[in-house]
């Protein structure tokens, strides 16, 4: 009997070794991410400044950023306030971030998926960031809040159907 159970432990043992590891993503994904967010803990840090199309292409994909770039040019053209009228990376034009954690899982070859939980002025906020690598390193896809995203509001279009923000487990 003692066999039996020596034997059927090892089995299990061995099925559990065998079970794939849980997806993490390249480090320098969460330190991308992580060096974001840092530029805004505190009461009146600058963030990121965006206002330039080589600065936005340090953070986003190149679609992401013409797009970006081509909602500032248009709102400038036509003397109006663009569509992203705020900080992407915070969801709001004014902060006092505390308390920032970053997670970012594998979220397939070249991919993965980032969430940044924080406080800003006292109230608990999340952000889900789609992240692709590309030559020149990691750069964001996609930014979604709890009731839009950024694709979504330079297309006119709020938030994308399909899942709501925040709601993916990491």
């Amino acid at each position: 009997m003692k066999f039996v159970h020596g034997l059927l432990s090892a089995f299990l043992l061995m099925s559990f070794a065998m079970l794939p590891a849980p997806a993490r993503a390249d480090a320098e994904a969460q330190k991308f991410l992580e060096a974001i967010y840092k530029q805004y803990v505190g009461l009146n840090t600058p963030g990121v400044p965006l206002g330039n199309n080589e600065v936005l292409f340090n953070y986003f994909t190149p679609e992401l950023a013409a797009l970006i770039a081509a909602d500032a040019s248009q709102a400038q053209k036509n003397d109006e306030v663009p569509a992203l009228d705020g900080d992407p990376f915070v969801g709001a034009q004014d902060w006092d971030i505390k308390d920032v954690s970053v997670t970012v899982k594998d979220a397939g070859p070249g991919k993965a998926l980032g969430l940044a939980s924080f406080a800003n002025m006292g109230e608990k906020q999340v952000v889900e960031l789609d992240l692709r690598k590309l030559p020149q390193g990691w750069r964001i896809d996609e930014i979604r809040w709890p009731d839009a995203s950024l694709r979504g509001i330079l297309k006119g279009e709020g938030m994308p159907a399909g899942e709501p923000a925040a709601t993916r487990q990491l």
